[in-house]
């Protein structure tokens, strides 16, 4: 792929990132002309934390397309699951409300699927375990799949019986042999992260027992357009699904949707249950579709000023903070997550240090930039005049947990809907 110097804000960008139609090929139906949704050039990998003084971060193309033959949008180029994953910075367990979903979700799950008791329950994806401990204490036998071996050792630590691979057809069938079939399977957050969604289904549809069912939870693309939510993209994400690619690739596996409903986390998902062909769909998946179809979230068009707007922000984004700090003002961040990566990556900020609860991050540099990641307290010691948020989902509680802050005097500003927010003291 060409390089070139780019005049939007983003530093590269791909040679093809502004025309209307990339000669990539479709990862699922192969159809080639896919349509250009944006390109944030070439950013660093989002959890690639690196120690003061290692090698800096290698930089890969991140440009959305949209296939209108399957209506899937997509990275055009991927990178290998294995530098992905491997090794993985996030913790669940780490984030409050990230627990506080999990319990909701498994309440959801039980109260709404009726899985058998002492039933097998797998989660797909497990990361430290945190979903599957609740079942764990309802006496269902549990079995999490994360390929990431610091997380999956640190779930066994904690109870959760955990292996550690990269889910597919040839592992369910493993799994079937030595523990039987699953009769609630859990891929939360997961489907939009593996190349191969097709081998992936397949193989929850080899687990998945007769009678069971597969819950999937993943980011909203009409979410994703309408709210600008373009820091949710990264590498890990080659996928950006709305209910109706979503269903086709359930179909192309032997599954069928049976539910659906929408909820806010990570700015916008959809959870999606799931069983074998024959089972019976509610209302809320054709109200969906029909909802889709209305709009044209399939149709390229839907994409067309999506660029546009995410461009005019990161360049308001520069210019706003850019001339607070040539006033004087300190700037600092809250939280790490892979938005803070994709944020700076396309618009520079100058900050002093993010903070974030996570200790794996910490003393660590954000990827791709020289700005340290510090422990939450930083902000007490030494507080800058402004704080920008990059985890803003969890904006709500970030800042009930640093009132003092505000009562200080400082600022903290929320990305929202592609404009800045700014939260002072009432």
């Amino acid at each position: 792929m060409t390089i070139r110097t780019a005049s939007n804000p983003v530093a590269t960008c791909c040679a093809s990132c502004h025309a209307d139609v990339v000669d990539a090929a479709c990862r699922i139906c192969a159809r080639k002309g896919m349509a250009s949704v944006l390109c944030l050039g070439r950013t660093p990998l989002a959890n690639d934390f690196r120690p003061w003084g290692a090698a800096p971060s290698a930089r890969y193309p991140l440009h959305v397309m949209h296939c209108e033959s399957c209506g899937l949008t997509q990275l055009a180029d991927s990178v290998a699951p294995e530098r992905l994953f491997s090794e993985y910075a996030y913790f669940s367990s780490a984030s409050a409300p990230v627990i506080e979903h999990g319990l909701e979700l498994s309440r959801f799950a039980l109260r709404e699927l009726d899985p058998p008791t002492a039933g097998f329950v797998v989660d797909i994806g497990s990361n430290d375990g945190y979903l599957l401990r609740g079942y764990a204490r309802e006496r269902f036998r549990v079995l999490g799949i994360d390929p990431a071996t610091n997380i999956a050792a640190e779930a066994r630590s904690a109870g959760v019986p955990t292996l550690d691979a990269y889910f597919s057809e040839a592992v369910a069938g493993r799994v079937v042999a030595e523990h039987g079939r699953a009769d609630l399977i859990h891929a939360n957050n997961v489907l939009a992260h593996v190349p191969d969604v097709l081998d992936f289904l397949r193989g929850c549809r080899t687990l998945l027992s007769a009678g069971g069912h597969l819950v999937i939870e993943v980011p909203y693309v009409a979410d994703l357009v309408t709210k600008c939510l373009f820091d949710t993209i990264y590498h890990e994400h080659v996928y950006y699904f709305s209910m109706t690619s979503l269903c086709r690739l359930l179909d192309a596996a032997g599954l069928r949707a049976l539910h659906v409903e929408r909820n806010g986390f990570h700015g916008g998902s959809l959870r999606v249950v799931a069983g074998r062909g024959f089972a019976h769909a509610r209302p809320s998946v054709a109200r969906l579709l029909a909802a889709e179809h209305a709009v044209g979230v399939c149709d390229s068009g839907y994409y067309r000023d999506f660029a546009d707007q995410v461009h005019r922000f990161l360049n308001r984004t520069r210019t706003e903070l850019g001339e607070l700090a040539a006033l004087g003002n300190r700037i600092s961040g809250f939280g790490a997550p892979a938005k803070a990566t994709i944020m700076m990556s396309s618009a520079e900020l100058p900050l002093e240090y993010i903070c974030d609860s996570t200790p794996y991050k910490q003393d660590k540099l954000l990827p791709g930039t020289g700005i340290p990641i510090v422990a939450p307290d930083r902000l007490e010691t030494d507080p800058t005049e402004y704080c920008v948020i990059f985890a803003w989902n969890y904006a709500e509680s970030i800042i009930a947990a640093n009132h003092g802050y505000l009562r200080r005097g400082g600022t903290f500003v929320k990305p929202v809907d592609c404009k800045l927010e700014y939260v002072r003291r009432a």
